[in-house]
């Protein structure tokens, strides 16, 4: 028996297990994504050097619906494709090119979901700060997750991806999010060997984040003031042995984690996903539309929980 759509939401539960979708989410989902999947298929074929007559070739055992319910269960159980295609009655290659159809088309979805609102307009007689202190995000909390990957063959580059603090071959994304959790922005993935400061700097988030907004780090953000002149920024006070934390300094250190605590739960929405969390298998140059592919469906799921508390 093959996985369909119309069968397994039936299993509300089941669905959700292997998709980590509601069913709801799904068709929203879908709807958003398809029309980038269909532009993109007719770039596709109707390219300049496709040999090809465009509807030649090989027909598509699955409609995109399928397509996507598969690209789902990849992302929430990382399996292999030779596992994932026998649950839709396809052999290995055809899941892999849906698979690989799909994503960019999530990604544009995940992007789509970026970015901080415009501040309000410069009335008469409100003054500039006034509008900036108008700003939804009061906060922008900035953290890095790495993930394992496939050791390279190549000295050079197993240099580069080895990450002293994770001891081991990593990729890492700099994700910002505001005092809800709501994903602001993501960077590309850098190799672990990247220091986090060193990341924000080249991520180029510091030109995007809102005047008035203050933004937060942990302890190796410190330094972020430099490219952030014009904002406030707050860094945890570091411990050393010649310079012990003061009282006042362990509060506010207790209080910033506090507050800061969001952004790694935000993280974890991403985690749940299997794809990234498991040690990565696939080539890097797909990463950072995986993790985006993944943004499409967080993102939104955060965004409704925080428009329904605030409703109640």
């Amino acid at each position: 028996m093959t996985i369909r759509y119309h069968e397994l939401k039936k299993h509300k539960r089941i669905f959700k297990g292997f998709t980590g979708t509601t069913v709801e989410e799904f068709e929203e989902l879908e709807t958003k994504s398809e029309g980038y999947w269909i532009e993109q298929e007719q770039k596709r074929l109707s390219r300049p050097e496709r040999k090809r007559a465009e509807g030649g070739g090989r027909q598509k055992a699955l409609p995109y619906r399928e397509q996507l319910l598969m690209t789902l269960i990849w992302l929430k159980l990382y399996l292999i494709l030779e596992a994932l295609g026998y649950l839709f009655g396809i052999d290995k290659s055809s899941a892999s090119r849906y698979v690989n159809s799909v994503l960019p088309a999530l990604r544009k979805v995940g992007e789509g979901t970026l970015g901080w609102p415009e501040p309000p307009k410069r009335g008469q007689g409100r003054s500039l700060d006034k509008v900036y202190s108008e700003n939804p995000d009061l906060y922008a909390y900035v953290d890095a997750t790495e993930q394992r990957i496939q050791r390279s063959s190549n000295p050079e580059k197993q240099k580069k991806d080895y990450s002293g603090k994770k001891g081991a071959h990593t990729r890492e994304t700099q994700l910002v999010v505001n005092e809800d959790g709501i994903v602001r922005d993501v960077s590309d993935s850098t190799p672990g060997s990247m220091h986090d400061r060193k990341h924000f700097t080249h991520s180029g988030v510091a030109k995007k984040i809102p005047k008035g907004t203050v933004v937060g780090g942990d302890l190796s953000y410190q330094g972020i003031q430099r490219d952030l002149p014009n904002h406030s920024v707050i860094t945890p006070f570091k411990n050393s042995k010649n310079n012990p934390l003061t009282d006042e300094q362990k509060l506010l250190n207790q209080e910033f984690s506090r507050g800061r605590i969001i952004v790694e739960n935000t993280i974890c929405e991403f985690k749940h996903f299997s794809v990234l969390s498991q040690r990565f298998r696939h080539d890097i140059d797909i990463y950072d539309t995986v993790f985006k592919a993944v943004l499409a469906i967080v993102n939104p799921r955060i965004k409704m929980r925080v428009g329904a508390a605030s409703a109640t």
